[in-house]
């Protein structure tokens, strides 16, 4: 003879699913509790003791060491005793600013190469030796029609400015630029191609 199928009553179902939704809840509460316990960790990172200009070598006379919680953003900086031998940074850092890792470059990792670009439109006053600067590019099309401008390269460092003479002075502004390695094959084509480059200076220490 078959047993019967003994039905629960509506309290016990009750029961049995707040039980589970208490379960499910503190499960819930574990989970977050253990990651921000895990990334509530506060570490020694170094910050710069001055203004150091863009292309300005860094020493660790340049910086000082800061207690700061940086959660899951931490391996981005450097932490104490991470600052290699011959660094320079990149850009423009402020004083008390955390160091990353990208604002720094030494002669190991840098793997950027100088090219001369003549800048389209006019330059500003603050496109000096050591500036940074943006590369624009404006596609030529024929019929005279130009393409939507776009960004090319960021944070291009300045080398030099050449100075007009005879030789420069019905062409536009020429600029020796550092740029990445990867950069230097869609420069090159861009100037082949009769694209217009302009050199947009990115903000510095000096504009507050």
């Amino acid at each position: 003879m078959a047993k019967l199928k003994k039905l629960r009553s509506p309290r016990q179902s009750k029961i049995r699913s707040l039980l589970l939704g208490l379960i499910l809840l503190a499960s819930s509460v574990g989970v977050v509790a253990f990651t921000i316990a895990s990334n509530n960790h506060t570490d020694e990172y170094l910050v710069a003791a001055r203004d150091l200009p863009a292309g300005s070598p860094v020493s660790s006379a340049d910086l000082k060491i800061a207690m700061v919680n940086l959660g899951l953003g931490a391996e981005h900086y450097l932490r104490k005793d991470e600052l290699p031998d011959g660094s320079y940074v990149l850009g423009p850092v402020r004083a008390g600013q955390l160091v990353a890792k990208s604002d720094l470059a030494n002669s190991i990792i840098d793997e950027r190469v100088p090219v001369v670009v003549n800048s389209a439109m006019g330059l500003s006053s603050g496109v000096v030796a050591g500036a940074s600067v943006d590369v624009w590019v404006t596609p030529a099309k024929q019929d005279q029609v130009v393409g939507e401008p776009y960004v090319l390269v960021l944070a291009a460092e300045v080398a030099r400015l050449f100075e007009d003479n005879e030789m420069f002075s019905e062409k536009n502004s020429q600029v020796e630029l550092w740029v990445p390695l990867e950069a230097v094959g869609p420069v090159l084509a861009a100037v082949s191609n009769g694209d217009s480059v302009s050199l947009i200076l990115r903000p510095t220490l000096a504009d507050g």
